[in-house]
């Protein structure tokens, strides 16, 4: 009888080990093709966005994704070594086998050899070998090709933007033409390459171009050259300086009408280093109002702003500066893709913009300022410390969408079957200039988001605007500040109090009972 139990103890342990053994190898091989994952985060940044799965979906032929992964990497890497896998994985599953993944070794000679072919280069890392601290030459690229064509992610570190650069790489592999962006250069514009010098500040758009280039094709435009527009699918106009003459105006509107999308970004005050100012002289108002806006020439001051780093003698000292207005997402558009989903954006020494209605042409406002905004004239004090309250307040569009039926300004003759463009205006340019993107990383998301919008299509932008956040406390009274600070200085030592107190009530109650 004892022997009787124990085969059946056996052979229940047995059963229920090889069964528990096939539910996990099942569990795993469907977990394999079905992804589940539950992503608590805010803008669920660890989830493969909709856009993605799409533009997988899509896939029509084979493209190869090569991973070149060094085996030996420090922890710090591990993060970024498996949310890479993953992601890849996740993207291969809905291109209906059109994603060709392939994980490669580099330490094996010939791997190594086709990694620095591509231009994927071998970095340093610190790796921990035999309980020591050792410098060590290793890969962290990945390289996407199709059809002869390739794109490279030189050093995957930060794995918020995986999943937008992957998906950019292989809708770009993929295009047939690759659209071009210019940014006019003959008018005193910053330049697309960096110019960081001890006095420059970052006054270029160096970051900016780096970007774009991942999806277009950026060049350099010279109005005063005859058809530099023709093979523009955007033209940018970005903190121009000196007066555009009317053929360059006819050239500009000529491009627009006939299909070409306009991005015009302009500073109305000149400010110096030691924020003297003048009024800017520029003549594109001209074009601009004949499509229903105009930027005024004054500066708009807001009560939520930025901080700013200001000099005194030998000290410096940060101090929330109202010329650097922060667009926050309650102002936002929310049913426009560009901003929907983005937190906030600074734009320093803004002007007001003025919309007017214009038939057949619709004006979206993206961005406005808070309803507590007010505006200075000239002549303008930007010392942080000359700041007076405001006599009245307001709100001001600081971005403006327009779109429809966009006529010529001078009146001339579209190209038969050709859709107009559409405009974007700032009242602003240094926002994307390098040394506002190193600060704020959402002006370069909007920007791109833009760009995107008018050049492409917004799949892009779901994907891109998802890993933008903006986690800063909310300005505070100072009556509600205090009670956070009392609150939290008092609650612990009172709980911890009250629990005490509890705690002896009910031994005393217990003694008594007993």
């Amino acid at each position: 009888m004892n022997f009787l139990n124990k085969f059946k103890y056996a052979r229940d342990s047995y059963l229920a080990t090889i069964l528990i053994v096939a539910i996990v190898v099942m569990v795993n091989f469907i977990a394999a093709r079905h992804f589940i994952k539950v992503d608590l985060t805010k803008n669920k940044i660890y989830a493969v966005s909709d856009a993605s799965k799409q533009i997988m979906n899509n896939l029509s032929d084979i493209v190869t994704v090569k991973v070149f992964f060094s085996d030996k990497l420090p922890p710090d890497l591990f993060a970024v070594q498996q949310y890479v896998g993953d992601t890849l994985g996740e993207l291969s599953s809905y291109s209906k086998g059109n994603l060709s993944v392939r994980l490669l070794n580099p330490e094996k000679p010939e791997i190594k050899k086709e990694a620095l072919s591509l231009g994927i280069p071998q970095i340093q890392m610190n790796v921990i070998e035999k309980d020591k601290l050792e410098v060590k030459n290793g890969f962290l690229g990945i390289a996407v090709t199709y059809g002869g064509k390739t794109e490279i992610m030189p050093v995957v570190q930060n794995i918020l933007n995986v999943e937008y650069d992957l998906v950019s790489a292989i809708k770009k592999v993929v295009a047939v033409k690759t659209p071009a962006i210019g940014f006019i250069s003959d008018h005193g514009e910053p330049s697309l390459k960096s110019n960081i010098t001890s006095g420059s500040q970052g006054n270029s758009f160096n970051l900016l171009n780096k970007a774009l280039s991942k999806n277009y094709k950026v060049t350099s435009v010279k109005l005063q050259k005859e058809d530099e527009l023709d093979n523009l699918d955007t033209l940018v106009l970005a903190g121009s300086k000196t007066l555009f003459t009317e053929d360059e105006l006819k050239k500009i509107d000529k491009f627009v009408i006939n299909g070409g999308n306009l991005v015009v970004l302009l500073d109305m005050i000149n400010i110096d280093t030691e924020l003297k100012t003048s009024d800017s002289e520029i003549n594109l108002n001209k074009l601009l109002k004949g499509q229903g806006v105009e930027i005024s020439n004054k500066l708009i001051l807001d009560t939520s702003n930025e901080r700013a780093t200001f000099n005194q003698g030998y000290m410096n000292f940060i101090i929330p500066y109202p010329f650097w207005v922060k667009g926050v997402n309650r102002n936002f558009n929310k049913s426009n893709p560009v901003v929907s989903n983005l937190n906030s954006i600074v734009f320093p020494w803004a002007s007001p913009l003025q919309i007017s209605k214009k038939e057949g042409v619709k004006s979206t406002i993206l961005i406005s300022t808070t309803k507590k905004a007010w505006t200075q004239e000239s002549p303008y004090n930007l010392n942080p410390n000359a700041i007076q309250a405001p006599g009245s307040k307001n709100q001001y569009p600081l971005a403006v969408l327009i779109e429809g039926k966009i006529t010529s300004v001078f009146e001339q003759k579209s190209d038969k079957n050709k859709k107009s463009g559409s405009i974007l205006v700032t009242s602003n340019s240094r926002f994307i200039t390098d040394r506002f993107l190193k600060l704020y990383n959402q002006n370069l998301i909007f920007i791109m988001n833009a760009i995107d919008f008018l050049t492409l299509d917004e799949s892009l932008i779901s994907i891109r605007s998802k890993t933008s956040l903006d986690l800063s406390l909310k300005n505070l009274n100072n009556r509600d500040r205090n009670i956070v600070k009392f609150v939290g200085i008092l609650l612990m030592p009172i709980l911890v109090v009250i629990y005490g107190v509890a705690r002896s009530f009910m031994r005393k109650r217990g003694r008594i009972l007993n």
